[in-house]
C-alpha cells in the first residue's frame, strides 16, 4: 500500500510540472523560457542648469576685421507692433542723424516709452545680420529703463532679436561668428531669441532656459556663482 500511495504521488508531481512547462512554452512560442527579471536602475536625470555663461575664450574670437555692412536694415518690434526700414549712412559714409533718431524711438522701453541713445555700434553689427540673411529682424526687446543699471538694455548698447524662419541656434552660431572682441552674446532655447550687445571687452557668452517673460533673464540666477553677464 504503501508503495502505491508512493507511486501515484510521484505520478501527480510529475503531471503538475509538465503542465507548468507547457502553459510556459504556449506563452513563449519559440520555445524559451524567460530570463531572470532584472534589477531595475533608474538613471537619475541630470538637469541642465537655468543658466550658465563663461567668457569667450580668444580662440572663439574672430581674428579678420569685420567689413562695414551695406547700413540697411528691416526690423518689426514685438511689442509695439511697428515696422522700420531705414539706412543708417548718408552718402559719405557718416551715420544718418535722421536714421539714429528713427532708430533711438523704436527701441524705446515697452515699459515707461522713454528713449535713450543707442550705440550706433549696435546697429552696425544688426546690419550685419540682416545683410547675411536677407531677412527682416524682429526686435523683442531694446533699450530698458529698469533698476539693474549694470545691464547693457539700460546703457542702449544691447537688443534680444529673431528672425522668422531661422532657427535661433543659426543665428546664434552666425552672430558668434562676428565677435571680433567686446560683444555679449547669449542664446534664450525656450523664450526663442538671441541677445546681441557691445560691450568693453572681454566677450561674454550664455545660454539660458528661463521661460518666456521671466524676471530673471539675462544674467544668473540665486544661488549660483558666476560672473553676471549684465545682458
Amino acid at each position: 500500500m504503501r508503495h502505491a500511495a508512493w507511486l501515484v504521488a510521484f505520478m501527480f508531481v510529475g503531471t503538475v510540472t509538465f503542465g507548468s512547462v507547457q502553459a510556459q512554452e504556449q506563452e513563449h512560442p519559440d520555445g524559451q523560457l524567460p530570463a531572470p527579471a532584472k534589477a531595475s536602475h533608474k538613471k537619475r536625470r541630470r538637469s541642465k542648469p537655468v543658466f550658465s555663461g563663461r567668457l569667450a575664450t580668444v580662440e572663439e574670437l574672430r581674428d579678420t576685421p569685420l567689413d562695414k555692412p551695406s547700413g540697411h536694415i528691416e526690423l518689426y518690434a514685438v511689442n509695439f507692433g511697428e515696422t522700420l526700414a531705414v539706412d543708417l549712412y548718408d552718402e559719405d559714409g557718416s551715420y544718418s542723424q535722421d536714421a539714429l533718431d528713427q532708430l533711438n524711438h523704436f527701441w524705446r522701453c515697452k515699459r515707461t516709452n522713454t528713449e535713450k541713445s543707442i550705440d550706433p555700434k549696435l546697429f552696425e553689427m544688426l546690419s550685419r545680420i540682416y545683410d547675411h540673411f536677407g531677412k527682416r529682424l524682429e526686435l523683442v526687446s531694446g533699450f530698458r529703463n529698469q533698476k539693474r543699471t549694470s545691464s547693457f538694455h539700460f546703457h542702449g548698447s544691447a537688443s534680444d532679436i529673431r528672425i522668422a524662419g531661422v532657427d535661433d541656434k543659426v543665428l546664434h552660431k552666425y552672430v558668434t561668428s562676428l565677435d571680433t572682441g567686446g560683444m555679449g552674446i547669449g542664446i534664450y532655447p525656450r523664450a526663442g531669441f538671441i541677445h546681441v550687445d557691445i560691450r568693453p571687452e572681454p566677450s561674454y557668452r550664455w545660454t539660458d532656459y528661463s521661460p518666456p517673460g521671466s524676471s530673471d533673464m539675462g544674467h544668473p540666477h540665486k544661488k549660483r556663482h558666476k560672473p553676471s553677464p549684465n545682458s
